[in-house]
């Protein structure tokens, strides 16, 4: 059998992680398997032994002008031989696409790519992509990974992006999602598609407990991922922190760029002293999540939530927010500490109990343990796979 993902860009994300999980399986058991793209790089996914194939979007001439511009600038400045490993061609389409709003073509674009490969299956794998696949003039079953959410969506694409994504969820009769919540959102729109969970799985060969890296001096210590989106809860977090720290000396581990940082430093001030990691690769990000004493997570929104599982499986207790997704691990009391989205006190009350009652904290880890070992990629590419036989 022969898949096609098609994707729009394969830059980090957990979406694109799946994706690559789930096609390295696909293709370890017998399929052939290729991924399309329009932009990104996947190098950050050091195990990917699926062909990636690219082309990039075309833009408008006076974009194209511009872009040409830019570049010659660039290799002015730096020198040709490091520009080519700046990436520009991403940097100005996101400027492209947020400040000046010329945008190529995505869909046709995608679709276009499709037409040059024969597929027994196509798989969607972002709203864009799902119009590309439904457009696409082809004999292959069309297969649609929903990962997606209205308030991901939103933020990235406006109301207008909001209108076509849940557009999107009535093209195809077939869908994989992550959780059932995103099942429902799909069935909300399409209610005779059929739908199969492939939840997403955790890596145990690196995601397990390991050796701490990070020494505070005696304070609790509490791991946060910051990613400057609304719907991730960055500004609850460091509430959080900054309320919980009036209570107990507290050192926080902070995941996220430099600029962030800094930002949130000046607009919403660190009563907390941190550490600071960027670009971290996933052995690192699992010796951070061993290093803490509690890890924290305060997402509006969620399709699945993979960071608190990874935290489970490293020994670490949870406190987070109930953003959907994660309903299909997280439990309230057994394997986490859950609050409702943007409830800055119940947060801090619950990290002060992880922090501070032993018994509480031993129960969490047994059972986030527990809880993160039923979570395999092996499992999620099963039933992937079960999908794809479906007639």
């Amino acid at each position: 059998m022969r898949i096609i993902f098609a994707m729009l860009g394969t830059g980090l994300s957990g979406g694109a992680r799946y994706i690559f999980e789930v096609a390295n399986r696909l293709k370890d058991r017998g399929y052939d398997v290729k991924i399309l793209s329009l932009f990104g790089d996947h190098e950050w996914f050091k195990r990917l032994n699926v062909k990636v194939i690219y082309k990039q979007p075309d833009f408008y001439k006076t974009n194209l002008i511009i872009y040409k511009l830019y570049r010659t600038y660039l290799q002015l400045r730096y020198g040709v031989n490091k520009v080519k490993n700046m990436r520009p061609y991403d940097t100005f389409l996101n400027f492209s696409s947020g400040v000046l709003r010329i945008k190529p073509d995505y869909v046709r674009e995608l679709m276009e790519l499709i037409q040059h490969f024969d597929a027994d299956v196509l798989v969607a794998t972002y709203y864009m992509s799902a119009f590309s696949v439904w457009l696409s003039d082809t004999q292959a079953k069309r297969l649609y990974l929903m990962q997606d959410f209205p308030e991901l969506v939103k933020e990235n694409d406006g109301a207008q992006g909001l209108k076509m994504f849940r557009l999107s969820l009535k093209l195809l009769s077939r869908f994989v999602t992550v959780s059932s919540y995103a099942r429902q959102l799909i069935l909300e729109e399409n209610p005779s598609a059929k739908v199969t969970i492939a939840h997403p799985g955790v890596d145990h060969d690196v995601f397990r407990p390991r050796q701490g890296i990070v020494d505070a001096g005696g304070k609790k210590k509490v791991m946060v991922i910051l990613r400057g989106l609304k719907y991730k809860g960055d500004e609850v977090a460091v509430r959080v922190l900054n309320e919980v720290s009036k209570r107990i000396p507290l050192h926080a581990i902070l995941v996220g760029s430099e600029e962030l940082i800094s930002k949130y430093s000046r607009t919403l001030g660190f009563d907390f002293s941190y550490s600071l990691f960027s670009g971290v690769n996933d052995e690192t990000l699992a010796r951070l999540y061993s290093s803490a004493d509690a890890f924290l997570y305060t997402s509006y929104a969620e399709g699945f939530g993979l960071p608190p599982l990874e935290a489970m499986a490293c020994g670490t207790p949870v406190v987070m927010t109930d953003s959907g997704g994660p309903r299909d691990y997280a439990v309230d009391g057994y394997n986490a500490l859950v609050s409702r989205p943007g409830d800055v006190k119940s947060l801090a009350e619950n990290l002060l109990r992880v922090l501070q009652d032993g018994k509480l904290r031993e129960r969490l880890v047994e059972n986030g343990l527990e809880t993160a070992r039923r979570f395999t990629w092996d499992s999620t590419a099963e039933k992937f796979e079960e999908a794809l036989k479906e007639e």
